[in-house]
């Protein structure tokens, strides 16, 4: 299966400290999905926290990486290309849709503007179910959204067992 790893690029009002326990977090999070041997879709910003998190899950042996990326739209200069296949998606506002084409699950690192098209493109491209870790969110979404969209919210410490048990 591929599972979708959504979750914010970049935070801009994140502390160094808060970088750093995110980080760990991230860490934990890559170390569980190459475990479970599925592989990983990602947009991977250069310098980012979803580029950080690809190549973590690279290091624990993670099966395989796809990239979805909007090849007529200059990805080659926001995005880390190197880190998986391409999966191309032709323009940006293409891109939550063919994400949630190619993936069977997804799982959410935090929350950016781009995340909440991810999820909402996830009700009409190959629906699936969402899970939200705890850690990585403020606050959960508005309960409106629920109900078109399958959305679990786990703590980290289940989510070895929720992809172990998952059955789309």
């Amino acid at each position: 299966m591929r599972i979708g790893i959504i979750g914010p690029n970049t935070l801009k009002n994140e502390s160094k400290k808060e970088l750093k326990e995110r980080k760990i977090l991230l860490v934990k999070v890559a170390k569980i999905i190459s475990e479970s041997n599925n592989e990983i879709v990602l947009t991977p910003d250069k310098k980012s926290l979803l580029e950080f998190f690809g190549n973590k899950y690279k290091e624990f042996g993670g099966k395989k990486i796809w990239i979805v990326a909007p090849m007529k739209d200059y990805a080659e200069k926001y995005l880390n290309l190197d880190l998986g296949e391409i999966i191309d998606c032709d323009m940006w506002y293409r891109q939550p849709s063919k994400f949630s084409e190619e993936t069977g699950l997804l799982i959410c690192v935090g929350y950016s503007a781009g995340v909440l098209s991810e999820i909402g493109a996830s009700q009409y491209f190959n629906p699936k179910k969402i899970l939200i870790i705890k850690e990585f969110v403020s606050s959960k979404l508005p309960i409106e959204i629920n109900q078109s969209i399958e959305i679990e919210y786990i703590s980290l410490e289940e989510l070895k067992d929720k992809l172990n048990n998952y059955i789309p």
